[in-house]
């Protein structure tokens, strides 16, 4: 009987589909919506990220792997080639082994016999003279025309480089230069330590373009190949680390750990495609805190994805819903004729119900089809957003027919209550077009919807205020709060009846229907919230990431200065937070074991260091001839000098400032350089809960000034400052690091391999020089604190010494930067002109400008308007065209009265507007909720564990929460305002007046 009944009933919805075109495509197309979305998501998903294969080959061409050097000494690493801190070569510094060759792993003897190797050689320094004077990129010498670098870089015009002074550059580099293939480029070599001319100026050397090749996995970046042979190798260069290999048969599991036993690491496309199992992997065991970490972040991004679809589909269902109330409205007497033929409820409700399968059916079909194209045409924009080149164009058909089915159920579920509310209809009110409003109040809902908001706001509470992370409860009270609301919004809208009285006649009307007929406002209201809830959550959060990132940034230099930086500071751009620790006592550790990394004492920017610092020619930077040339260029009041360290690119001593246990940060106190988090905790929280830690992660140098080097980095006169300064004291910028009533104290730090066997003796040789003899005791000085804003390292710098410490020391110094005070902001156009002086110097220093605070999400907001305001104008339009169907009548005994004609235009855009407003409203302050929670969530996720057994409970980080007010005050005033006049521009003036049936 049940199949004989659906049968009939999906017989004649789709009759009325056909019947109704319009009516009916309007509906398929909003349940196609989602579905179009969800596709063309997941045919982007699919096919930007790329498979095992795909992403090996981006890193190794058509190598059978890429094999890199990372110690002398064994090392462990896990399957995808990265080599995490590996355990036994904690005892050494990359680039320690000055003027030793690297061995490749042929002549090594650790790869199989038969295999061949392509050196892949570091990338090195050019300065290409640009339109604007100078422009700085990383250049790297490489064969494109072998056929294993096949994949590596994505050929757009031109050929491969074959001969010396040949080179190709990117897309975004040709643009930036304004060049083209077959022009010439002169460049610079940095890091080649040419001697500078007569004139000052480093040689330059004509590159002869030849080609347009790209980064796949970098396509906006600036990259230069050039052909072997066209960049000279710097002086001592140990050769290249890295190697695309070709191994007979491949490179399996059993032969990277025999690689690993010689020091090297490789990313084997074997290995990748046949991964081992954990148990094989012996790095494994020692990261199972990381395996954890990630479980936790998988969680979390699942019920954040889970949360926004089930929202995006409460979204679709609440705008479908009163759609279908329109066609059952519109039915009413066909439904009337079917109850008077001896057709019960359950039939009535089987053919609401088939409108939904119907139409949900199709949109669903249709949304899967259309999200195909959709992904295809909108592939280009995801490679512009992720400048990633695509893998092959993918399609998942299961994923499609599950979105299709979630049409299908969407259509179902807003075909529902209609349904349910059309069963009920009797016969008679049917067949003579009788009328009736909702009758009382819907205390039941409401009661029902503020528990579920209690449950909610409790279980987000838990999640705000407890210790550690607790993601499942966070999404979940906040999807529940949300529920809950939508649940009150019936009664909400009954009661803002009540306000009526206030309003004109039209309002006033518009108001009190909207009220009765709560059945079609409440599900537009309520779509109107859900809608303007997302959008005022995510613009809460953006407003409150860029008050945070306002509040926490912190420039090495203050507005409008400017800094000429060589060597190791021109490799860090001026930027702070980079690590290092107050005092790690005489402990050995490995600072960073990747030679990329420009942070790295051994890195580019620290092997560069002496060469960077004492000009490309090996001899002292001339300060003053670089002070007048920037005068020359910008409207400088005054200049300073800042010394650093004399970095050879390997120097295993530091000047550091002692603290005293208490002033110490808490969190380093293990005596080993260890860095123990609170478990589940962030180090920014810790960073803002405790200004004990902020030197340990600022860094900085101690290194001998003045007067003028002091008010060069405070920007301000300290007499008490200074006076200590000249009476040969020292000035630090933290209070934590006095040890006394007017005292701190340095020693000198030497960071010297362990005792044991586990590093070699080529290398320990390397270290006798700076770690025999007795550590020179700590020094004790008078001391004064100069204000700064957070008590960090200014430009780098941790304190101020006198120069007769640091030469009690041994320790020697040379510029590392040069301060430059100006008395306004430099245009755009100064500071060309002074990145073209500064290439005339003949060195590598690099030029910055301060113009503070450069973030905002303005774009990303007006983005969040534009969709808040796409919902909210169509569910208006949509419960304004419900109501102006419905009010049929109401409209004809108006006109019958003698209304104007502009009293229905006025009438429609009053329903327009005080359903957007009321929705508006509503999700504006519902938004707030879920925004707030993660705020608070991100403040206190550590307030408890990280103070355990802490007197001082009352610590906390700051939420820096920042309401988006602008954004609030465009949802609720300016979209009801569009909503009103958009429905009074596209409502007809003239009322038809029909003749009454009954």
């Amino acid at each position: 009987m049940d199949v004989m009944i659906w049968k009939v009933a999906v017989r004649i919805a789709r009759r009325e589909a056909v019947r109704h075109k319009g009516r009916s495509a309007l509906v398929a197309a909003m349940l196609a919506l989602p579905v179009a979305g969800a596709s063309a998501a997941d045919t982007l998903y699919h096919t930007t990220k790329l498979t095992t294969v795909e992403q090996v080959r981006r890193d190794i061409g058509r190598s059978d792997a890429l094999v890199s050097f990372v110690a002398p000494v064994p090392i462990e690493q896990m399957p995808d080639g990265s080599v995490p801190v590996p355990p036994q070569a904690a005892g050494m510094l990359a680039g320690a082994l000055q003027g030793a060759q690297i061995a490749s792993p042929v002549d090594d003897g650790a790869l199989p016999p038969g295999s061949r190797v392509i050196p892949m050689p570091a990338p090195q320094e050019l300065r290409i003279s640009s339109p604007q004077g100078a422009y700085s990129v990383q250049g790297a010498e490489r064969d494109l025309a072998s056929p294993l670098l096949d994949g590596l870089y994505v050929k757009k015009a031109g050929r491969a480089p074959s001969a010396k002074g040949e080179v190709t550059l990117s897309t975004s580099m040709l643009s930036e230069l304004n060049k083209h293939v077959g022009d010439q480029v002169s460049a610079e070599f940095l890091s080649a330590g040419e001697q500078p001319g007569s004139d000052g100026r480093l040689p330059e050397h004509q590159l002869t373009i030849v080609g347009e090749y790209d980064d796949p996995t970098h396509l906006d970046a600036d990259r230069l190949v050039a052909y072997p042979g066209t960049l000279p190798s710097a002086p001592g260069d140990p050769g290249p680390s890295q190697w695309l290999a070709q191994v007979p048969g491949g490179l399996d599991w059993a032969q990277v750990q025999k690689l690993n036993q010689s020091g090297y690491s490789a990313e084997s496309l074997l290995v990748a495609e046949n991964p081992p199992p954990d148990s094989a992997v012996p790095l494994m065991r020692h990261y199972t805190a990381a395996s954890v970490g990630s479980s936790r972040l998988t969680q979390a991004l699942v019920a954040v994805g889970a949360l926004g679809v089930v929202m995006a589909l409460l979204e679709v269902v609440l705008l479908a819903g009163p759609a279908f109330a329109v066609g059952a409205r519109k039915r009413r007497r066909d439904f009337g004729l079917m109850g008077a033929a001896g057709a019960d409820q359950r039939m009535v409700r089987a053919v609401v119900l088939a409108d939904g399968l119907v139409l949900g059916a199709v949109g669903g079909v249709v949304g899967a089809l259309a999200g195909i194209g959709l992904g295809r045409l909108a592939l280009p924009e995801a490679v512009s957003l992720t400048h990633r080149e695509p893998g092959a164009f993918r399609i998942a058909p299961g994923d499609l027919a599950g979105a299709a089915l979630i049409g299908v159920a969407t259509g179902l579920i807003a075909a529902l209550i209609p349904a349910v509310i059309t069963g009920r209809q009797s016969v008679l009110q049917a067949l003579t077009g009788g009328r009736r409003g909702a009758r009382g109040v819907p205390w039941k809902l409401a009661v029902f919807g503020v528990l579920i908001l209690g449950a909610g706001m409790a279980a987000t509470g838990y999640a705000v205020y407890q210790p550690g992370i607790h993601t499942v409860p966070l999404v979940a009270g906040i999807a529940v709060c949300e529920l809950g609301v939508v649940a009150c919004t019936p009664l909400l809208v009954a009661l803002t009846g009540k306000l009526g009285r206030m309003l004109p006649l039209t309002g006033r009307m518009a108001l009190r229907d909207s009220a009765r007929n709560r059945g079609r406002t409440a599900p537009a209201v309520a779509a109107i919230l859900a809608a303007v809830a997302g959008s005022t959550a995510v613009a809460t959060l953006l407003a409150t990431n860029d008050a945070r990132d306002r509040a926490q940034y912190h420039s090495t230099l203050r507005p409008g200065q400017v800094a000429l930086m060589f060597g190791r500071q021109a490799g860090q751009t001026g930027q702070t937070g980079q690590g290092g620790l107050s005092d790690q006592g005489s402990q050995f550790a490995l600072s960073s074991s990747d030679p990329t990394d420009p942070n790295s004492p051994n890195g580019p920017a620290g092997a560069a260091g002496a060469a960077g610092a004492a000009g490309a020619a090996g001899k002292p930077i001339d300060t003053a001839k670089a002070i007048a040339a920037i005068s020359a260029t910008l409207p400088v009041r005054s200049a300073a000098v800042i010394p650093t360290q004399d970095y050879t690119g390997f120097l295993p001593l530091n000047i550091v400032v002692k603290r005293t246990v208490a002033n110490d940060c808490p969190f380093f106190g293990n005596g080993d350089g260890a860095i123990t988090f609170p478990s589940g905790q962030d180090s920014e929280s810790m960073i803002q809960a405790d200004p004990r830690c902020v030197a340990a992660f600022s860094g900085g140098q101690v290194v001998p000034g003045d007067a003028a080097t002091l008010r060069a980095l405070t920007g301000t006169v300290d007499p008490q400052a200074e006076k200590v300064l000249a009476a040969g004291g020292m000035v630090v910028f933290s209070p934590y690091d006095l040890t006394g009533d007017g005292v701190s104290t340095i020693a000198l730090q030497r960071n010297c391999p362990p005792s044991d066997d586990s590093v070699p003796d080529v290398v320990r040789d390397q270290f006798a020089p700076f770690c025999s003899g007795p550590a020179p005791k700590p020094l004790t000085l008078p001391a004064a604190v100069a204000k700064t804003k957070d008590g960090s390292a200014v430009n780098g710098v941790r304190a101020l010494i006198p120069a007769s410490a640091a030469a009690g020391y041994g320790m020697k110094y040379m510029p590392s930067m040069i301060l430059f005070d100006t008395t306004r902001m430099p245009t755009k156009a100064e500071e060309e002109r002074a990145n073209a002086a500064a290439e005339a110097l003949g060195t590598t220093a690099l030029l910055k400008v301060e113009r503070g605070y450069q973030g905002g999400n303005d774009t990303t907001m007006l983005a969040l308007a534009a969709v808040a305001a796409f919902v909210t104008l169509g569910a208006a339009a949509i419960s304004t065209g419900l109501a102006i169907t419905d009010g049929q009548a109401d409209l004809e005994t108006l006109a019958a009265v003698g209304a104007r004609p502009r009293v229905r235009r006025t009438l429609a855009g009053s329903q327009a507007s005080i359903t957007a407003a009321m929705g508006a409203v509503l999700g504006s302050a519902t938004g707030l909720v879920p925004a707030v929670a993660v705020v608070e969530a991100r403040s206190h996720s550590f307030v408890q564990s990280a103070l355990e057994g802490r007197a001082d409970r009352g610590v906390h980080a700051q939420s820096y929460l920042a309401v988006p007010w602008w954004f609030l005050l465009g949802t609720i005033v300016i979209v009801p305002m569009l909503a009103g006049i958009g429905a009074v521009l596209v409502t007809r003036s003239k009322v038809e007046i029909r003749r009454r049936r009954g």
